[in-house]
């Protein structure tokens, strides 16, 4: 367990809050279901009774072992011991391409930015997110405009996914008990969400300006372009990075991407 607690593993135990996962999923024998970190199965063993297939990632091989073991009665769970940052998620998906595609998860949370944006970045849409993680950034990700928790992670996810937050979690519910309390968030596609492009295109913009995100979108502008052409294109100058709305991130990557290509 030492290496687990390491990796940010903490165990959902809470029959009560594994059943309202299941409940917020809204699984059938139609999905195929990613789970990011099996843990001792708890969750594991839900998904595989009401989805159609699981696939399963731990990276730990003393978790990985036990719950093979425990859920081999299960021909609807394939096990992955690997980390699941590193692996071609595609091609693992390939055979199940009947399936609807959903991601379900009591995500570890030292990594919890690195799944989800490998989550969003891959061309998959996925049909529900119900993702457990720590509170202050279940709060990130829900960040509106105007708001001091938004980051570049809340503007892309908030393009492609309609984010509720549906249940808060106690630290009792875990073992071990983590330092913080945690929030279950259920994600939705977006009618027309914007292609890959577009949000790497965002994403690398985001980034960059969130270096300095005290600064107004005017002064950060300056040594790319002549801000007055931002803002005859109607996008405020006078606003800093955390009160852009979703629709003005897309329009100035694509007035900056325009102007690059048109350099002598």
């Amino acid at each position: 367990m030492l290496d687990s607690i390491k990796l940010g593993q903490n165990c959902l135990i809470n029959t009560g809050v594994l059943e309202k996962v299941i409940e917020f999923s809204d699984l059938t024998k139609d999905d195929c279901v990613v789970e990011i970190g099996t843990g001792m199965g708890n969750l594991t063993g839900y998904l595989a009774q009401y989805g159609g297939e699981v696939l399963t990632f731990e990276i730990d091989p003393i978790l990985y072992q036990k719950t093979l073991q425990e859920l081999s009665s299960n021909s609807n769970i394939h096990f992955f011991n690997q980390d699941f940052l590193k692996v071609d998620l595609l091609q693992i998906l390939a055979p199940f391409s009947k399936y609807s595609f959903k991601v379900v998860a009591n995500i570890p949370y030292s990594i919890s930015t690195a799944i989800w944006y490998k989550i969003l970045q891959i061309p998959v849409l996925w049909t529900r997110l119900v993702l457990m993680v720590q509170k202050e950034f279940g709060q990130k990700i829900m960040a509106q405009p105007g708001e001091k928790k938004r980051v570049p992670l809340s503007i892309i996810f908030q393009m492609r996914y309609q984010v509720q937050q549906r249940f808060e979690v106690s630290r009792g519910s875990f073992r071990p008990m983590p330092r913080v309390d945690s929030v279950i968030l259920k994600c939705l596609p977006r009618a027309y969400p914007p292609d890959i492009n577009t949000i790497n295109r965002v994403a690398n913009l985001a980034q960059g300006f969130f270096k300095q995100k005290r600064k107004k979108i005017s002064n950060l502008l300056r040594p790319i372009i002549d801000p007055l052409i931002i803002n005859d294109a109607g996008i405020p100058i006078t606003k800093r990075p955390e009160d852009l709305t979703n629709l003005e991130w897309i329009r100035l990557s694509e007035i900056l991407t325009q102007t690059k290509e048109v350099e002598p």
